[in-house]
């Protein structure tokens, strides 16, 4: 039967197949399930297994392995132990015995480098994550930095209103390119079932939606917005605390707001 993914006891097989612990009936039923069930799971953790176990004279600084494997091991050796003899070998059953507890050592060996691969690996991951990441927060601190000393871009202060006294909020107005990149600092999430909407504020006709949202728990939020054509000749921006989901037009008190000549 072929296996999706791997469990501690599938693990656990692998791991003494590649050892060479198993016994004689066991090691053929495996590599059958190797060969016949061709299962690509097992065969890649056997594979990833024997390849640490030949590295093992130039292997990873160790570290000690979990209680949960080192109980599991342990209660390998013991059983190896305890197994009864053949026959032929009873005479010579010290160095027998002996060979036993070598094949458990190297299957406890075996896990405690594994373990430390696996370790390596995941603070690799990590490691990998953390700098794509960083390299995401420079890509937009770059940006930024372009927009402020850009020709093109236009900047809006609002201020805190009403309730909200001291909420800021800046907006990186590109013109050419239609949009406003907006930061907001120092407003209070929004009350249940209510919702922050903000408004582009022509200089004749009505307020435009321009975003619905909500701040972080630190009372920032930061967004893209696209302005569009028809309402690049602004008077103001503004936010307003609507009803979720915001309204077609403003009903709410401003928390905050800003000119925009």
């Amino acid at each position: 039967m072929k296996h999706l993914q791997m469990t501690e006891d599938l693990q656990e097989t692998a791991i003494l197949y590649a050892a060479g612990a198993l016994g004689e009936t066991e090691r053929r039923e495996y590599a059958r399930h190797l060969d016949e069930d061709n299962c690509d799971a097992c065969r890649a953790e056997v594979l990833e297994f024997e390849a640490a176990a030949q590295s093992l004279a130039v292997s990873l600084p160790m570290q000690t392995p979990s209680e949960s494997v080192k109980k599991r091991l342990m209660a390998q050796a013991e059983a190896l132990s305890a197994m009864p003899l053949p026959r032929q070998e009873r005479k010579g059953s010290f160095f027998a015995l002996a060979g036993w507890l070598t094949a458990a050592a190297s299957v406890l060996v075996l896990v405690i480098v594994l373990s430390s691969n696996t370790t390596l690996r995941s603070q690799v991951d990590d490691l990998k994550s953390r700098v794509v990441d960083l390299e995401n927060q420079i890509g937009t601190q770059k940006s930024l930095l372009a927009s402020l000393t850009s020709p093109d871009i236009r900047i809006i202060n609002l201020a805190g209103q009403g309730a909200t006294p001291k909420a800021r909020a800046r907006i990186l107005w590109d013109e050419p390119a239609h949009n406003w990149h907006v930061r907001i600092t120092g407003l209070p999430q929004a009350a249940s079932a209510r919702s922050y909407q903000m408004w582009f504020v022509p200089k004749t006709g009505n307020p435009v939606s321009a975003r619905v949202f909500n701040t972080n728990p630190d009372g920032s939020a930061e967004m893209e917005i696209a302005v569009p054509a028809e309402v690049t000749t602004l008077m103001a921006a503004a936010v307003t605390d609507e009803p979720a989901g915001g309204r077609p037009q403003p009903t709410g008190g401003f928390v905050l707001l800003g000119n925009t000549e």
